[in-house]
């Protein structure tokens, strides 16, 4: 049964990872609309991902499935999807739109200058580093993995099901 957690957080995950590159794809435009639906992609990606995990438990796991191994389901399906997310950012990042990073660290320093904060070059030096196509990238994994586990904190107790005593 632990092989069929690794297949179908790959399958869900490679799904998912496509809503996590839509979501990115029309947060890139400026605009209260792009961030309405991105916002609305949001929900889509809890909801789907609910969905997934309750699919999951009942033809994989024959209708129970432990806190733990949902939570680990869940995790792992984020882990996949950011990495086909990662993915999609960095062709766009290094390849389709190579100031893009440029602008959003540019656009960082206004409003931290706008702050009046006390900031060494150093400050500026670590920006420029996490700015990077590669760097950029890697970091996102790690951010929409982090959200996959504050999801699944919650997301696992609702998703469980115990087996009734009653049944052998």
């Amino acid at each position: 049964m632990q092989g069929n957690i690794f297949k179908s957080s790959m399958i869900y995950g490679l799904m998912m990872g496509i809503l996590f590159s839509v979501n990115f794809i029309i947060s890139i435009p400026q605009g209260n609309v792009f961030r309405i639906i991105s916002f609305l992609i949001t929900i889509v990606i809890v909801v789907v991902m609910y969905r997934y995990s309750v699919k999951f438990r009942d033809t994989e796991c024959g209708g129970y499935i432990t806190y733990g191994k949902s939570f680990s389901f869940i995790v792992l399906t984020f882990f996949f999807a950011s990495i086909i997310s990662a993915i999609v950012k960095f062709v766009y990042f290094q390849f389709i739109n190579p100031e893009y990073l440029t602008n959003v660290l540019q656009q960082s320093i206004k409003v931290v200058e706008s702050m009046n904060l006390p900031l060494d070059e150093e400050y500026y030096t670590q920006m420029e580093k996490m700015m990077k196509p590669s760097v950029y990238t890697l970091q996102s994994i790690w951010v929409n993995v982090l959200l996959g586990v504050l999801l699944a904190l919650v997301m696992s107790a609702f998703v469980k099901k115990d087996k009734d005593i009653f049944e052998e």
